[in-house]
């Protein structure tokens, strides 16, 4: 095996390393535009709501709203005609039915059987409305991470957790 072999390896073993902490993957061809300020973010759950679930997917809504007011704090620009807006999408919410355990690594066959994820997908639109960037969006957390699962607010508290990181790896996704 020659070098550049090993090299490639390394680095493809090394990329994979954060997967399992809460990740974001949007597929696209290149990177995103670099985008400092946004006109509005908008939360769409048309597509969840298609789904039949319609009164799910208006709390998601409603709870990834008041996460992304939090995420792109200080990148609003309700003002500037010019800035881009962002619309985030949501099609799939899956909250862990067993919270617990351990995820057993990136190549677990398992589905991520412990995982809380939330899919869908990040439009740009220009000044005049048409899209000129857009890109799937997924985000996971650990149902474990939002404590005893014994709580009555427990599934609430996981939401909210998984909102916050859809939320900020969306901002983080134009920086």
């Amino acid at each position: 095996m020659s070098r550049s072999m090993r090299i490639s390896r390394r680095a493809v073993l090394a990329s994979l390393v954060g997967l399992p902490l809460g990740a974001c993957v949007a597929e696209t061809a290149g990177p995103a535009p670099r985008v400092p300020r946004f006109r509005e973010v908008r939360v769409d759950t048309g597509p969840f709501a298609a789904k039949g679930v319609s009164n799910y997917a208006a709390k998601v809504g409603d709870r990834l709203r008041i996460a992304v007011a939090a995420a792109f704090a200080g990148r609003l620009a309700p003002g500037d005609a010019s800035a881009p807006v962002l619309v985030i999408e949501v099609s799939e919410v899956r909250l862990a039915s067993y919270v617990g355990g351990a995820s057993h690594g990136v190549f677990d066959r398992s589905g991520g059987e412990n995982d809380d994820t939330m899919v869908g997908t990040l439009v740009l639109l220009s000044s005049k409305g048409t899209a000129i960037d857009r890109r799937r969006h997924f985000s996971s957390t650990d149902a474990a991470s939002s404590g005893d699962w014994r709580v009555p607010d427990n599934e609430d508290r996981r939401l909210d957790a998984l909102c916050r990181v859809y939320a900020a790896w969306a901002a983080r996704e134009f920086d």
